[in-house]
């Protein structure tokens, strides 16, 4: 499951369970703007949060990462599911730490 499916399913089941924007930023104690860039794909997400997510709109994480899937995915697929997670969360960190790195040497440079 890509990202986009990822935060597509959660925005409609988000409004089938007809919770605006605004009920999950409340719900989840964050304001509203930090909400939609999570919908939006702007602010990544961690388990934890996609957890409360998944809590507020009657999901668990298995149902949330397979909507169309009927029964319980099993153990081991959840545990390849945060495999995947944290990869890419250590991706991203690699990126960032790359990002921090190029800054320095042009700081450097000046």
């Amino acid at each position: 499951m890509t990202n986009t499916e990822l935060l597509y399913t959660i925005k409609s089941h988000r409004k089938a369970k007809g919770l605006s924007q605004s009920d999950m930023a409340n719900k989840l104690n964050i304001v509203l703007k930090t909400y939609q860039n999570i919908e939006s794909g702007l602010t990544r997400l961690d388990i934890e949060r996609l957890k409360q997510i998944a809590a507020l709109i009657d999901l668990n994480l298995s149902s949330l990462f397979n909507p169309t899937g009927g029964s319980a995915i099993e153990k081991d697929t959840e545990k390849e599911l945060y495999h995947k997670l944290l990869m890419e969360k250590e991706t991203y960190i690699s990126k960032l730490e790359n990002d921090i790195k190029f800054y320095q040497e042009i700081l450097r440079e000046k």
